[in-house]
């Protein structure tokens, strides 16, 4: 890897950053104002409808399927040709995408109700997928107050759906800018879609704190959406000297390439995108789905810190090297970044399994000052959270993996065998929804547990498939530095758990009001300690990526090209 590339990494890591902090600081707001409730469940579902469409087009398809087509004619000096695909892709996507939003407008209420068919009942019962079609079929045979969310969901649902014409269109710009390696205005959408939807949320605070209304926080979604993924990408990419036509001309084989990539790329999303709108189906009970989604989302920091920001910045470049036939160069560049992200997202696996009740209690339990604001945060709502976490960590670090060897397989143009992997992952996960709630007391947290599951299995079917496919991605190298990096982040995160043993306690009465401090000084004392742990443990053990790691934080030197002398100037096999 380059020092430019490096360089790059960083940049987006830090803005990923950002956008999660901003992330975990609009679920902080969503918990601070409405607690953890039938509200929070009928907003978290909200979003479900709308999220299908952008999962399934604008995270599926257009940042898979595109880049490795236009990159592979601007690597080769068909500039006009790049530019010419984008514009008929674009024109093609704004239409489809509008089509789509209305027809979801239109089917809105039937939706709420076949989705969330557990929503809206007081207690935890076992959701079968023949209640969906149950409450689908005759909505009227059920209580009125699942009747009631349902409406609710379905009216908030409308205000968000138009946000996804805009999240498809920005989709496809930020995939192109990404393609030409200009990473930092891309990513800064996220941040100003997070901020407006934490702008709605004050907005409820501070105007009018008596309406016990979500809106706010919809209608700051839809402003966000319009302003960072779209008319942000579509400044960047004017800027930056895009030449291109709205058209419909499907004749370039451009065109028909990604067009022939598209459906297999749609069918083939990742599980970690679906799983949450999976879960959703299975859960019932007050506050069950919001404790799902405090959890859930927590999990997506590291994944998108680390292996998503990795992932943004190695898929042009293995685009290219498979463009150009550098298969021994491609190799390496999956093989290192695997390790990479392994070395970083293994520690914050085992770290927030350990540290789930302090972590959320820093992020999500009240003080004196917003209880007067709205709902309330429990104590029983932080243990749910915390054991929610506990089984979502367990898999943090196969999804971040995961990031890196489905491009492997887009690179290469290649969106069948991802198809095929993740369908049948699909079924799996769906089964596990339904057997483990039942298994052993585990109830809701066996719908996190189901993900992590699955999320394994497809690293490892995902690892094996790809090493067949481009002819070896250094297994027994792989296994050795994962063997480093896992005794390394054991040693750390058992220092964690003594100091949670140590100075850990439930928040009581009398103690409620210090919970958010207790729990972020028990956090950030056990993280240090088990961050220093960590570095020690790997410089004893010689661990490569430390060192990598290290140099990505360097100044840039004027010989910004030169190769980083302990990832790619080791053979393979060390």
């Amino acid at each position: 890897m380059t020092r430019s590339a490096g360089k790059n990494t960083l940049t987006v890591m830090a803005l990923v950053l950002l956008s999660r902090v901003l992330g975990v600081v609009r679920d902080m707001v969503i918990n601070q104002v409405f607690g953890q409730n039938q509200i929070t469940d009928i907003y978290t579902a909200a979003f479900r409808i709308p999220d299908i469409l952008q999962y399934l087009v604008a995270g599926g398809a257009l940042a898979t399927v595109f880049v490795p087509v236009f990159t592979e004619y601007w690597t080769t000096g068909k500039q006009r040709d790049a530019w010419k695909v984008f514009g008929t892709v674009m024109s093609i996507v704004a239409c489809v995408a509008l089509a789509l939003v209305v027809v979801m407008e239109v089917l809105a209420a039937p939706l709420a109700r076949f989705m969330n068919p557990g929503i809206g009942l007081p207690h935890q019962i076992k959701v079968s997928f023949w209640d969906a079609w149950r409450v689908l079929l005759h909505p009227e045979n059920a209580p009125p107050s699942q009747q009631a969310a349902w409406t609710e969901i379905a009216r908030l649902s409308r205000i968000l759906l138009p946000a996804q014409w805009f999240f498809f269109a920005g989709g496809l710009m930020m995939g192109t800018l990404n393609a030409r390696k200009r990473f930092l205005i891309p990513n800064l959408g996220p941040i100003a879609y997070n901020g407006m939807i934490i702008l709605g949320g004050l907005t409820q605070v501070f105007v009018a704190p008596k309406l016990r209304s979500i809106d706010a926080m919809c209608w700051g979604a839809l402003i966000g959406a319009i302003l960072g993924p779209f008319l942000l990408q579509l400044w960047e990419l004017k800027r930056s000297g895009a030449k291109f036509q709205f058209n419909f001309d499907t004749s370039h084989p451009g065109v028909r390439k990604v067009g022939k990539l598209m459906l297999p790329a749609l069918l083939g999303l990742s599980l970690s995108q679906l799983g949450f709108w999976i879960t959703g189906s299975f859960a019932s009970g007050e506050g069950t789905l919001s404790a799902l989604r405090n959890a859930y989302n927590l999990t997506q920091a590291p994944i998108g810190i680390f292996a998503q920001a990795s992932a943004m910045v190695i898929f042009p470049t293995i685009a290219a090297l498979a463009a150009s036939g550098n298969m021994k160069e491609f190799r390496k560049e999956i093989h290192f970044g695997i390790r990479q992200i392994l070395f970083l997202t293994l520690p914050a696996s085992l770290l927030m399994a350990v540290l789930a009740e302090p972590i959320i209690a820093a992020i999500y339990f009240k003080g004196r000052f917003m209880e007067d604001a709205g709902g309330v945060f429990t104590t029983t709502n932080l243990l749910a959270s915390a054991t929610a976490l506990r089984m979502y960590s367990l898999g943090t670090f196969a999804w971040s993996a995961q990031a890196v060897l489905a491009r492997g397989f887009y690179a290469k143009q290649n969106s069948k065998t991802p198809v095929i992997i993740t369908t049948s992952m699909v079924f799996l996960f769906t089964a596990l929804c339904a057997v483990l709630p039942g298994i052993g007391g585990l109830g809701f947290r066996g719908l996190a547990l189901a993900l992590s599951i699955a999320g394994t299995l497809n690293m490892v079917i995902f690892y094996y498939t790809l090493q067949i496919y481009v002819g070896g991605l250094n297994l027994k190298g792989l296994l050795r530095a994962a063997l480093k990096i896992t005794l390394s982040a054991l040693l750390a995160s058992g220092v964690a758990g003594l100091f949670l043993r140590l100075f850990w306690h439930l928040p009581t009465e009398a103690t409620k009001d210090s919970a958010r401090f207790h729990g972020t000084g028990v956090f950030l004392l056990a993280s240090v300690a088990a961050l220093a742990v960590y570095i020690v443990a790997c410089t004893l053990l010689r661990v490569p990526e430390l060192g990598k790691v290290r140099d990505m934080f360097r100044r840039k030197s004027a010989t910004s090209d030169v190769v980083v002398e302990e990832t790619h100037s080791q053979t393979p096999q060390e």
